[in-house]
């Protein structure tokens, strides 16, 4: 799978954009727009009733002045433009529009350049015209009167340029006393074989209507019958799409649902829910990549894929309401509107990534080992199984289930080759993933803990005051669990001569006085031997490996603790304040506070090798650099439509662990990529 970023090209601004403008002509803004690459045009209707025209688009949308040319402006409706199509078919290409002031106008586009004239201006409904759509030669309008419109040409022998439309028949949603409170409010046709028009309307229903054989059809015929109704949401169906060339179409709600339907039988193919609790406003679709595109009430953008199931970006790319989002025919940009502005977006899709799907829990830690031949990854999730894979096909070969508790931490250790996982009721068990039949062990007899586990770190000791950053013959692993509780407790555990893992429990330390302080997260620095202590208040301890009291505090965060990372002598911790502060632990004082995230930091992962951080937050993972001078410089960034909480590098890809239970393997940048014979050797376990 390619992951999709977003490269900001160009945008277009009436004049209501500035903020002199705005309170001059107070509450207009841009309510649809239609761009016609091959003509180089690009419309929008605004609420005062006026069309603004660029005449300079190329046909990737970019403006080929040099100058940011301006709009001309076209005036004709009374009222708020609401709908407008391109119809290529009729005299050399017409525009048509519909407004809140009851009428739909056609425009010639032969020349447009010189003129745009409105030709013909159609009147009939009852109320603002909300939908328009051109199909087997028939036009049709729906509006709030309740009624759906077929226009067909009335002109005899067809002698005019411009055909003179007349209403042919008038379809109603029915089924109800009050038909004219119901309204369509999208339409869509599809040619072929059987001629088809979908509507959805403002209860939820599709509709979908059969064009009636045009041999049998006399000047007082229906033009269409009802071939079937059916309830596809629970409130109105603000687009309705028919595919071309294929049985499905696309539906968006009020109710926040995308959803694909057979167009055959009317069964749901799938179904999505915006993510971000609001509305879905528009919809494109790209068959090259068979992608769903659609745009949101709060400005976010999302690709979902059809081949592989799942949505495959979805980012925030404006402060604005998106009201609509159309593809240009390079299928490289899109063309999204705002209330205020126009702007045109590259998507750039080169970066691969893949997912794996086992888990159906939250990712709370991702392992590795490695072995003479490749090496195994190690994962726990809170469906209570931990998983083993196979490090270069990402295969997973072996699955433990835990049958009680909930896993809520987990740490492998590489010279005990075991794993240590934390749980909800704080239990802490030992596991061995190699035998033929996986078994599990409890750490101690006695329980040391109150309350859930919520972080584990191994440190490696030589002798009982060094901390090594290399296993040694004479060592052995220490175990810090942190809990609820807010007591840290530390486990020796060590290898017996028939090289059996032992865990003996060495001590337990209050570490945080506070009742609200639970211990969120733990750090450990292999160059200066201290540990490091985070929790709800804010307040970092740092701690001698040996120690019982904090050697200090390190006061900065405004929010709880969630994540560290060390290097040399500096510790990185991340916040659910949205922020990554950088702290010199030998002097004891913070150095720069970054700003790269706006939710809760979940994970920091150093590379030692390039001096790099990762970082994740929300859908968000950054790569990034600080130099000597403390400037930070981001290398890379990746979003996905997930929740990450978990990162682990696996020789040049990064793993990120999600909420929803998947991992996610993206690319590492080369200038930050570790070789591979040592990539697999990096512990990071404890992040």
């Amino acid at each position: 799978m390619t992951s999709i970023e977003f490269r900001p090209v160009c945008s277009y601004a009436s004049p209501l954009s500035s903020q002199r403008t705005r309170r001059s002509v107070h509450g207009v803004s841009a309510s649809c727009c239609m761009v016609l690459p091959q003509r180089g045009l690009l419309f929008a209707g605004l609420s005062d009733g006026k069309i603004l025209v660029w005449e300079s688009i190329d046909r990737n949308g970019g403006d080929r002045r040099a100058k940011e040319s301006k709009p001309r402006v076209l005036e004709g409706h009374k009222g708020d433009v609401r709908s407008m199509i391109f119809v290529e078919s009729l005299c050399q290409g017409v525009m048509i529009t519909g407004a809140s002031d009851r009428c739909i106008k056609m425009w010639d586009l032969s020349d447009p350049r010189i003129n745009i004239p409105c030709v013909h201006s159609l009147y009939g409904h009852g109320g603002t015209v909300i939908a328009l759509d051109y199909g087997l030669d028939l036009l049709l309008s729906s509006s709030t009167d309740g009624f759906l419109f077929v226009w067909r040409d009335s002109s005899p022998a067809r002698l005019l340029r411009f055909p003179s439309y007349a209403v042919r028949q008038r379809l109603e949603t029915g089924g109800s006393s009050k038909s004219k409170e119901t309204w369509f409010l999208s339409i869509s046709t599809r040619e072929g074989e059987t001629p088809l028009a979908f509507a959805g309307d403002s209860e939820g229903y599709v509709h979908i209507f059969k064009r009636c054989d045009l041999s049998q059809v006399n000047a007082f015929d229906k033009l269409f019958e009802l071939l079937w109704k059916v309830k596809a949401h629970e409130l109105g169906v603000s687009k309705i799409v028919a595919v071309p060339m294929e049985s499905f179409l696309f539906t968006l709600s009020y109710d926040q649902k995308l959803k694909a339907m057979d167009s055959v039988s009317g069964q749901t193919v799938f179904q999505e829910t915006n993510q971000c609790n609001t509305v879905f406003n528009s919809i494109a679709w790209d068959s090259t990549s068979q992608d769903v595109i659609v745009a949101d009430n709060k400005g976010n953008l999302g690709f979902y894929n059809l081949i592989q199931e799942t949505w495959i970006t979805w980012k925030n790319v404006s402060d604005e309401s998106i009201l609509e989002v159309h593809l240009l025919p390079s299928k490289t940009r899109l063309l999204l509107l705002m209330p205020h502005s126009l702007q045109v977006l590259e998507i750039l899709r080169g970066v691969k990534f893949k997912e794996l799907k086992e888990h159906s829990g939250p990712v709370v830690s991702i392992s590795s080992r490695s072995m003479n031949e490749g090496g195994v990854l190690y994962t726990a999730a809170m469906d209570n199984t931990i998983r083993m894979w196979d490090a270069e096909t990402l295969e997973c070969i072996k699955c433990i289930k835990e049958k009680k508790e909930e896993i809520t931490a987990m740490i492998y250790l590489p010279r005990a080759n075991v794993i240590i996982t934390g749980h909800e009721n704080s239990d802490l068990k030992m596991w061995s993933l190699d035998c033929e039949q996986a078994y599990l062990r409890t750490v101690t007899g006695q329980s040391v803990h109150e309350n859930t586990i919520s972080a584990l770190i191994v440190v490696h000791v030589h002798g009982d005051s060094s901390v090594q950053p290399e296993n040694t013959p004479t060592g052995f692993e220490l175990v810090v669990a942190g809990s609820y509780d807010r007591l840290m407790s530390f486990w020796r555990v060590t290898l017996t001569s028939d090289s059996t893992a032992m865990a003996k429990f060495e001590r337990v330390v209050h570490a945080h006085p506070d009742a609200t302080d639970e211990i969120l997260a733990l750090g450990s620095s292999a160059t200066t031997g201290a540990l490091f202590s985070g929790g709800n208040e804010g307040i970092i301890r740092q701690w001698s490996l040996w120690g019982t009291v904090p050697e200090a505090e390190l006061r900065g965060h405004e929010d709880a603790i969630t994540c560290f990372a060390a290097d040399g002598h500096f510790l990185y911790s991340g916040s659910a304040d949205g922020t990554i502060r950088i702290w010199e632990c030998t002097r004891k004082r913070q150095l720069k506070v970054l700003n790269l995230h706006e939710v809760t930091v979940q994970a920091l992962l150093m590379l030692p090798d390039s001096g790099a951080c990762i970082s994740c937050a929300g859908g968000k993972v950054v790569i990034w650099q600080c130099d000597g001078d403390n400037e930070v410089t981001v290398i890379r960034s990746y979003e996905q439509p997930e929740d990450f909480r978990a990162l682990h590098v696996r020789q040049q890809d990064l793993l990120a662990g999600c909420e929803s239970g998947k991992i996610v393997s993206f690319p590492l940048p080369e200038e930050v990529a570790p070789a591979a014979d040592e990539a697999m050797d990096e512990d990071n376990s404890g992040h």
